[in-house]
């Protein structure tokens, strides 16, 4: 049956999507200059005049205030896209081996015709997921991601997507409910 999916759901979505991908990066690169800046901000106190010491130190803390703004930045960007497609429908079906997710065209009722390609992804080693309460984010490596809001299931249809999550990605499916 065709579903659509809330802007909620999508933000709460492609939060979950930053913290599998974008923040575990982000949080190592902003230790690292940190611990740089600390450590130029330790010899330009050390020797007042080594100006460059001071500035590498700015530099790096302007650095970490990027890699914390830009997710956020992105995130809002996102959401002004998703707030445009607000009303799409979708169709999602589940096979043993794959799953698909097709749009339906905004003026189309659903019939055994529809003209859009479904998008296809086998559950292979690319492929990551995460279970929310509201819904599953399914990842075809780091640069797609598909949001299945739960209420886009039956409680029986759910079970079995958790359970061909589990079964075909192991380790790479989270369940977080």
């Amino acid at each position: 049956k065709p579903f659509q999916i809330t802007p909620d759901i999508y933000g709460q979505a492609y939060k979950t999507y930053q913290n599998m991908f974008v923040y575990p990066k982000n949080r190592i690169m902003q230790l690292l200059l940190l611990i740089l800046a600390v450590d130029f901000g330790y010899h330009g106190g050390k020797d007042p005049s080594n100006k460059m010491a001071f500035i590498l130190m700015f530099v790096c803390l302007a650095l970490i205030a990027v890699l914390w703004f830009n997710p956020r930045k992105m995130r809002r960007s996102v959401m002004d896209v998703v707030r445009e497609i607000e009303g799409d429908e979708y169709i999602f079906n589940l096979y043993e081996d794959r799953m698909s997710f097709r749009t339906l065209p905004p003026d189309t009722q659903e019939t055994d015709d529809v003209p859009a390609e479904p998008s296809v992804l086998y559950l292979n080693s690319e492929m990551k997921a995460s279970e929310k309460a509201e819904f599953f984010l399914i990842c075809k490596g780091k640069q797609l991601f598909y949001v299945l809001p739960k209420y886009a299931l039956n409680d029986n249809q759910a079970d079995i997507l958790r359970d061909t999550l589990k079964n075909n990605l192991g380790k790479r499916f989270r369940c977080n409910i």
